[in-house]
């Protein structure tokens, strides 16, 4: 390969004294192989950067010198070396390869059922991924966060590149669990123990316990097992709506003394890697104190042949953090702050009521405690298929 590269010249030298002019060549610094002497002519094979100083010690001992023969790239390439068209061609070749292996040429989805093609294909061109784009500039990973909390249907996405391909995976998000089927003989048994306030809606079903009666979690409810009045019995579907009322408690504490995390800029920094590598194409230092850090690494491709040349983009996600100090005053505001969010999300609605609540509040050296005991009203009864025997 390297003789390829350097180009070999075989010569033919012909000399009064040939003993002369050999121990030349081999008293020299030139490497020199195959030397024979045949039919009174010299042979040899030497580089093509030695041919000047093989023809200065051949007329320093009288010998005439002439080239039989060439071989290796480097004639080829010195043969079209004014050329100027072939070497603009070449070059202009290169880049084109280069460049349509970093852009995106196809892009393949997987793993959507509900959600179609287009519509990914629309989400991944809002981040910048789609036909034409150069893939050494897309952010995968950003671009994976974002579609995610962006769009509700979509529960994960991977993106990777293959070459000038853009493969994306998707993992939709699952419909909740079916309810049992109307027409699935089941029992309605109480979610929680709790004395019974008001019973609606019965329509299917026999009706176990009474009203006020007390019922504890798992006590049967509405039996889907009906007796037809002849000794026999059938199955069905029980319906109906089952008001319990029922206590609950919550605690929640704030301590007088925490530290604060508080978010800052984002940065983004691209660095362009060769082998192994990194030069920063920005100006400045990465000194940020506290932050969160990430990083993708996209490496140019040439039919679809990784090279050790590409972009990195690093993402540092900037945070403080800071010790704040409450008064007692503050504490309590934030406990009533937690204890209003807590109803907003677990009680505030129609099916739950609240019927009465005691707050008690408590206190250490270091932090506030509040413990809330609900009374609620509510339906407390959950279908329950009938397993057959």
């Amino acid at each position: 390969m390297f003789d390829n590269i350097r180009g070999v010249i075989t010569f033919e030298a012909a000399a009064d004294e040939p003993e002369a002019f050999i121990n030349a060549i081999k008293q020299s610094q030139v490497p020199v192989s195959d030397i024979k002497y045949k039919k009174g002519k010299i042979y040899g094979n030497i580089y093509r950067n030695d041919l000047e100083e093989v023809r200065g010690l051949a007329e320093k001992n009288g010998a005439m010198i002439s080239i039989c023969n060439k071989r290796g790239g480097i004639f080829t390439i010195r043969k079209y070396r004014f050329r100027i068209g072939i070497i603009i061609g070449i070059i202009l070749s290169v880049i084109m390869i280069f460049y349509l292996s970093n852009i995106v040429m196809s892009i393949e989805i997987y793993g959507n059922e509900t959600i179609s093609d287009e519509q990914v294909r629309s989400v991944l061109s809002d981040f910048g991924i789609k036909i034409g784009a150069f893939i050494p500039d897309i952010d995968i990973r950003e671009a994976e966060r974002r579609i995610v909390s962006s769009i509700d249907d979509i529960a994960w996405i991977g993106i990777r590149s293959s070459g000038c391909i853009i493969q994306a995976e998707i993992s939709e998000m699952e419909d909740p669990p079916e309810m049992v089927p109307s027409n699935t003989p089941c029992n309605i048994i109480s979610s929680r123990d709790a004395q019974i306030v008001d019973i609606k809606k019965i329509y299917m079903g026999m009706l176990v316990p009474m009203l006020y009666d007390g019922v504890k979690k798992g006590d049967l409810l509405v039996s889907g097992a009906v007796d037809d009045g002849k000794g026999g019995v059938y199955f069905v579907h029980s319906f109906g709506e089952i008001i319990g009322r029922y206590n609950e408690k919550v605690t929640f504490s704030q301590p007088f003394s925490e530290e604060i995390l508080e978010r800052r800029d984002r940065i983004t920094r691209k660095y362009i890697q060769f082998f192994g590598i990194r030069v920063p194409m920005f100006i400045g230092k990465n000194d940020f104190g506290q932050f969160e850090y990430d990083e993708s690494v996209n490496l140019f491709r040439i039919f679809n042949i990784e090279l050790p040349i590409g972009t990195v983009i690093s993402e540092y996600r900037l945070y403080d953090t800071e010790n704040v100090q409450y008064s007692p005053e503050k504490v309590k505001k934030i406990l009533e702050d937690k204890i209003r969010l807590y109803e907003k999300n677990f009680y505030d609605g129609e099916d739950i009521s609240i019927i009465d609540k005691e707050v008690f509040y408590s206190e250490t050296d270091n932090e506030m405690s509040v413990t809330v005991k609900y009374t609620l009203e509510g339906n407390i009864g959950i279908t329950q298929e009938i397993m057959a025997k």
